[in-house]
């Protein structure tokens, strides 16, 4: 009975195990995937780290680098309003309430993401609407 027993336990914890797991969004923006607001938390452990993290562009604008270069900038922004200001090439295209995963390199010292690769990510609700 007991042979019997530890296969079934085995099985329907591996099935209620599956079902807990979140869908990783843009899996190929390489990072560690983390949060906007544990990043917030702990600045001093990203700092200089190579982060993906999700969240929906705000303020977006025009600016330059010490060096000329031009960038945009915006604050990605989580559900609880916590953000972080967010750097990329003017090439890339994002728009205002997009929602994202970017990935990139976390700067302490100006709280922000480099940004060296970005997704946007469609919604099911903005699928119906077009």
């Amino acid at each position: 009975m007991l042979k019997t027993l530890l296969p079934s336990l085995l099985l329907v914890f591996s099935i209620a195990a599956c079902g807990g797991k979140k869908e990783i969004l843009a899996p190929q923006i390489s990072g560690i995937r983390t949060t906007v607001e544990r990043i917030l938390i702990n600045q001093l452990a990203f700092d200089s780290a190579e982060v993906a993290v999700e969240g929906v562009a705000h303020d977006l604008s025009e600016a330059k680098t010490d060096d000329g270069v031009p960038i945009v900038m915006f604050k990605l922004t989580d559900r609880a309003g916590n953000f972080i200001d967010v750097s990329m090439p003017t090439s890339w295209v994002v728009e205002e309430d997009d929602y994202l995963v970017v990935g990139g390199i976390y700067r302490r010292s100006k709280n922000q993401i480099e940004a060296q690769q970005i997704e946007v990510i469609v919604l099911e609700e903005d699928k119906k609407e077009q």
